[in-house]
């Protein structure tokens, strides 16, 4: 006699031989974006050039179609939802786009200080400014 947890393994090996690329195993922190504006935290389990699974509240309701961004990275992945169990969702990613770097406001110059040490050679230490 099996047991369910022997089913739920035979089926996570069939859907394994089936995928057409190799998952990468990942922990990354992500948002689910509604198309009404609401955002929901979730995290990135794995993905592949085709599909994700991701990580979301257990009762949490999610549509058919939504986009996911991965925070520190430069995309976001309009998704299908394939299969859900439990806590996790997996989805067919349909879109990737790339997000448009964010412009980093430059400090304003510092208005120029008079010199009146007179010349002396003082405070040598950290006058140099380095880019890193």
């Amino acid at each position: 006699m099996t047991n369910a947890s022997d089913n739920a393994s035979d089926l996570d090996l069939m859907f394994r031989d089936v995928r057409r690329e190799e998952r990468k195993e990942t922990n990354w922190i992500a948002k689910i974006r509604l198309f009404d504006g609401q955002e929901i935290a979730t995290s990135v389990k794995d993905i592949s050039a085709s599909g994700a699974r991701l990580a979301v509240p257990e009762g949490m309701e999610l549509p058919e179609r939504f986009m996911f961004r991965v925070i520190g990275r430069d995309f976001v992945c309009a998704v299908k939802v394939v299969w859900r169990r439990g806590s996790h969702v997996g989805v067919q990613i349909e879109r990737v786009g790339k997000l448009e770097a964010k412009a980093v406001k430059q400090p304003e110059p510092e208005a120029a200080v008079p010199d009146t040490s007179g010349g002396a050679i003082r405070g040598l230490r950290g006058s140099r400014i380095s880019a890193f």
